[in-house]
């Protein structure tokens, strides 16, 4: 897997561009920054209380913590459209407990007989593709076809054509839905490394 003291730096980059993201887009909040800045300063403490539980061990702490990071990742990138929601308190707790049950979700489809990411190797089932796979793997191709693939020119268009208080809550929304995305998919490899396959109990 490489040197993950490296890899864990190297996360830590991704956590810091998520927070940018989560305080500036789609508006400035003082309220989400002082989030913002919990889920942070909780992701940069990680690393110390996990080499302390595996100071035996501190490559597991920091592939851990790298795990950690890519999480605290996707739920800053949850903020914009929970900040576009503000005045919905009800909506934005339908969202966050949607997100946390996608973590939840990733692992209990771990532990059916065809997961869908990555199934284990050594089934017969393994070539069985269901619909709710395909439809899980194309998910990013529809959110870059349906975000116009990050073109800021023709965003800038699609805004000045429909406006802000149509176009944030729209990209917002792929934002939100495309960090669930990613939660299922890392929260499967996770649980498939540290449970099924042991790494933590070696």
């Amino acid at each position: 897997m490489g040197n993950p003291f490296k890899i864990m730096l190297w996360c830590y980059l991704m956590l810091l561009f998520a927070a940018v993201v989560a305080v500036f887009a789609p508006a400035y909040d003082s309220t989400f920054t002082m989030w913002t800045i919990a889920v942070f300063v909780i992701m940069l403490l990680m690393p110390i209380v996990l080499v302390f539980r595996f100071s035996r061990n501190r490559a597991k702490a920091y592939v851990l913590t790298l795990t950690y990071q890519w999480y605290g990742s996707f739920l800053l990138f949850t903020f914009p459209l929970l900040k576009v929601l503000k005045e919905e308190v009800l909506y934005q707790l339908l969202l966050v407990g949607l997100f946390i049950a996608i973590y939840f979700l990733a692992r209990i489809d771990q532990r059916t007989e065809v997961p869908i990411v990555f199934p284990d190797k050594d089934r017969e089932l393994d070539k069985v593709k269901t619909w709710i796979a395909y439809m899980y793997y194309v998910i990013p191709a529809i959110i870059s076809f349906l975000g116009v693939s990050g073109d800021y020119v023709k965003t800038r268009i699609l805004f000045e054509i429909y406006g802000d208080e149509v176009m944030m809550p729209y990209f917002s929304t792929l934002i939100y839905i495309f960090s669930c995305w990613l939660l299922f998919l890392f929260s499967s490899l996770a649980y498939k490394s540290h449970v099924k396959e042991g790494y933590l109990d070696r």
